[in-house]
Order: structure tokens, then C-alpha cells, then sequence
């Protein structure tokens, strides 16, 4: 069995880009005895496979949703009309890696079908910003705020939206960062996906903003779609990969290191070897004596191990990673039919204990990950450390920072982080395919509890609440990142 942390991508986009047109639209009806057996199958599987299902909600208050949603289910139904009862389940669960999907048919009819909403956001304090258009020289400047889209105010689309995508415990940071461009790395923006099924499927938008040369008056335009090829090539544009980690000094004895993702494929690409460059940073560190480091987890999606790795060159005394591992079974899934992978895995009572509540937790022998007292590396850095986060620091980036403010280490600057400080349900990754309407829902076999005080079901909370300003975006300057730099020289 694997034992590093597998990031949970939704995978949306990549399945957008990859499929040939199709003349199946997700709006063919499925008949109500398939709709209830779907729905079915997958209650079966919160119930019985994955472990979190009450790790948010009181259990008799989710076992009554469930039951409200069966009911709802009277009648034939398009697979998007269905879909979106599986979604708002699922978002409701109050997971960041428990992720629905739409069929793969679905996907192919977007290219035949769909037209692309041609802007990219900036929301800051719940207002809308143009941060890039498709076309040069648009109607609408980068920077203007957008008041609403085809009638409806901006808020009551992100009352639409926020429920609809899946993240840990009761923060609201995560939802909002996954309406834009959240990270290099990213396969997916919820707004230009979730947008047509949620809110409307249109060809043109009518956008009321203001305007960021002339904030006057408002002004209304209407904008057309962008077709597949314009909107795939729109996408590419406007998110930019590079290597992963970067490091770099910012004065004599303030050097930055940012790590925009712990994932494999994109370590490879640049062929950055994270164990190499770690202890080259922090030799480097040390040969200088450097009094100040500043770690950049911002739109940090998550990754593997190389996060657990990072934490012990940071760490200055010993410290614990996990409190606990638990399971919802032993042997095999009982919806393992229904499971696409993870076939393979079957975990042996013998090596678990029984928990009240219907889990069972791994004992010390067999415990999948690093669950006693870890030692800091040898080359480990002892001077000043200052985390710049975000609401898509989410998963492996939401482990670092977790524990580093767990254990008191780092001052931390930006907004509330993407990933509940408790522990995440992302290890053991399976993808639920329903039968009869192919919905997907990808769901984690393993619960973790991290061994750090926390919040029910909020993220790492900054020292320093510090908002991106637009003006500055706009201009490409970092205005988190400028704080810190003015909180080290305040503290000289």
C-alpha cells in the first residue's frame, strides 16, 4: 500500500481538453429506477467505504439529508439535473477531496455545445474583478469590478456557486480561490465549469461592471462566448507553469522560497529533484546564517510526501505528524464493483483495531504513515520563518502549514488556508463510477487526524489577515509579500 499523500484533482479540465466531440449532451433523460439506483450505490459507499462521512455533521442531521435526497428523486432526469443533487451532497460532506465529476460524455459534448464565460476573476471581499480578457483591447478593462452577469448581482451567483464545491470543515477561503485561477497546476476553474450547470448554459453574458478608468457610472455590455478552441487556448494563456520550487534572496538576510506544488508530474517536467534542492536551500541557509525565510505556500493545490519532507527542515525540535489513520472497513470495499481502482487494496483486520463510531484505526505496527516522534533534519533551519498563505494552500500545502502553526512554528501572513488543521480524507484515493448515468465521485479511504491543536473545521488562521489589492495585481506587485518584507524591517 502507497504511503504518500496523493493530491485529489478533479480532473474536470483535462477531460475537456482531451475528448473528441460527442452528440451526447448530459441532458438525455435517465429513467427513475436508474436515477434511484445510482443514488443508491452512492449513499452505499459514504456509508459503508468512506470514513468521514459525520466528521462535519451531526449524524442523524446527514442521515435525514440523505433521505430528503432520495426522495427528491421522483422522476426522470437528465444526467446535469442529477448531477447536481450529487455535487451539493457532496459538498455538503464538507470534504475537499471528496470530488463529483460528470461523465466523460458530458465532456465531450462541451466542445459542441458550451460557450466559455471570456474573462478570468480576481474576488476579493466577495467583488468580482477582471483580472484578464480573451480578447485584447475588450470592452471591459483588467481591473473593472463586475456587479452582475445576465441579471443576477455577483452575490447571488457566489450563493449559487460556493455550495456547490466540495472543501474541508466551514471555511470559505478554498471556495472562493476555486473560482479562479487558483494555482499553475490547476486542471480546473470552478466558475467556468460550474457556472453553466449551476447558474445557466448561455452563448452571450450581459455584464454589468464598473468601469476601472471611469468608475463614474455603470456601464452594461454584452459579451459573447468563447467556443472550445478560444476558451482552451484562453485557459493556456492566462496560467503559466513553471518549475515548482524557486529560491531566492530578497536582501542579505531575508531569502525566499516558494513551492507552488508538492506534485510528482510537475517536479518531473522541470526535472527539480526535491530532496536534492532541500538540502542545497538549507545548507545554503545556513552557511549564511540567514536570519529570515520566507516559505510561499500561496495557490499551493498539494501533492505527495515532499511536504512531509519539507517540514523536517523547518521543525527546530522533535515533533508528530498523525494521531491517527482509521478506516470505514475491513477486507474490501463493499462497493468495490463499483470501484474503477483500488480493486487491488484489501486491508486485513488483523492490522486494525476496533473503533466506536464504526472505524477501524491502524495499529502502531501497521500504521501507513509517519505516526511516531519525527526528529528535524540535521540540516534543519533555526532562523526566523514567515508562510505566506492563501485559500488554495489546500492538501499537502495545507499539511505544512498545519503543522508549523501547530507547533508555533512561522508567523504566518494572508488569508485563512485551504485544508481543515484536524486532518484530511485523502489518502487511499478511489473513483466511484455510478452505473447508470457514469457520474464520478472521487472519495479517500483514510481519515487522518493530525497532532496539532485546531478549530472544528477551519484552516490555519495568518497572524496577519493581508488582502491582495488590485491596484497592485494590476501592476505585478505582491502585496502579501510586501507586508512581510515591511513586518522583517519593523522587527530590526
Amino acid at each position: 500500500m502507497k504511503t504518500i499523500f496523493a493530491v485529489l484533482n478533479t480532473a474536470w479540465l483535462c477531460l475537456c481538453l482531451n475528448f473528441a466531440g460527442a452528440q451526447v449532451t448530459g441532458q438525455e433523460k435517465y429513467s427513475l429506477k436508474q436515477l434511484q439506483e445510482d443514488y443508491s450505490i452512492f449513499r452505499k459507499t459514504l456509508e459503508t467505504t468512506y470514513p468521514s462521512l459525520y466528521r462535519f455533521t451531526d449524524s442523524a442531521i446527514m442521515t435525514k439529508y440523505l433521505d430528503d435526497n432520495f426522495k427528491l428523486i421522483d422522476q426522470p432526469e437528465s444526467e446535469i439535473e442529477f448531477y447536481k443533487l450529487i455535487a451539493t451532497t457532496c459538498a455538503k460532506i464538507n470534504d475537499e477531496h471528496l470530488i463529483p465529476q460528470p461523465s466523460t460524455a458530458y465532456y465531450h459534448s462541451l466542445q459542441n455545445t458550451h460557450h466559455y464565460f471570456p474573462f478570468s476573476l480576481k474576488i476579493i471581499d466577495r467583488r468580482f474583478y477582471v483580472l484578464k480578457a480573451a480578447q485584447a483591447n475588450g470592452p471591459i478593462p483588467a481591473g473593472s469590478e463586475i456587479l452582475s452577469i445576465n441579471g443576477k448581482s455577483v452575490e447571488e451567483i457566489l450563493n449559487i456557486l460556493l455550495p456547490t464545491i466540495p472543501s474541508d470543515g466551514y471555511q470559505q477561503t478554498f471556495n472562493i480561490r476555486h473560482l479562479e485561477d487558483y494555482s499553475m497546476t490547476e486542471e480546473d476553474n470552478l466558475f467556468d465549469l460550474n457556472y453553466p450547470i449551476f447558474v445557466e448554459d448561455t452563448d452571450a453574458y450581459q455584464i454589468e461592471y464598473i468601469d476601472k478608468d471611469d468608475k463614474s457610472a455603470k456601464k452594461t455590455t454584452m459579451v459573447a462566448g468563447l467556443d472550445f478552441k478560444s476558451y482552451k487556448n484562453f485557459f493556456y494563456s492566462r496560467n503559466k507553469l513553471v518549475a515548482p520550487l524557486a529560491f531566492k534572496y530578497l536582501k542579505k538576510n531575508v531569502a525566499y522560497l516558494r513551492i507552488s506544488s508538492f506534485l510528482k508530474w510537475h517536479r518531473n517536467r522541470f526535472k527539480q529533484d526535491f530532496d536534492k534542492l532541500y538540502d542545497s536551500v538549507f545548507t545554503a541557509l545556513k552557511a549564511k546564517h540567514t536570519k529570515n525565510l520566507i516559505l510561499d505556500l500561496r495557490n499551493n493545490e498539494g501533492g505527495d510526501g515532499t511536504g512531509e519532507k519539507l517540514l523536517s527542515y523547518l521543525m527546530t525540535k522533535p515533533y508528530k505528524l498523525y494521531e491517527s489513520a482509521e478506516l470505514k472497513f475491513t477486507g474490501y470495499p463493499a462497493v468495490v464493483d463499483y470501484l474503477e481502482n483500488r480493486k487491488e487494496d484489501v486491508f486485513f483486520p488483523d492490522s486494525l483495531v476496533d473503533r466506536t463510531g464504526g472505524l477501524y484505526a491502524f495499529k502502531k505496527a501497521y500504521m501507513p504513515l509517519p505516526g511516531g516522534e519525527q526528529q528535524p533534519d540535521s540540516n534543519h533551519y533555526k532562523g526566523n520563518l514567515y508562510v505566506l498563505i492563501n485559500g488554495a494552500s489546500g492538501s499537502m500545502a495545507s499539511v505544512v502549514a498545519s503543522f508549523l502553526k501547530g507547533n508555533g512554528r512561522g508567523v504566518f501572513i494572508g488569508e485563512e488556508g485551504g485544508g481543515a488543521m484536524e486532518g484530511a480524507t485523502a489518502f487511499y484515493g478511489a473513483n466511484l463510477v455510478l452505473p447508470n448515468s457514469k457520474i464520478r465521485v472521487r472519495i479517500g479511504l483514510l481519515k487522518t487526524t493530525r497532532a496539532v491543536a485546531f478549530t472544528k473545521g477551519r484552516g490555519v488562521f495568518p497572524d496577519y489577515d493581508v488582502t491582495p489589492k488590485m491596484d497592485d495585481i494590476l501592476k505585478g506587485i505582491d502585496t502579501e509579500l510586501n507586508f512581510t518584507l515591511g513586518l522583517i524591517s519593523s522587527k530590526k
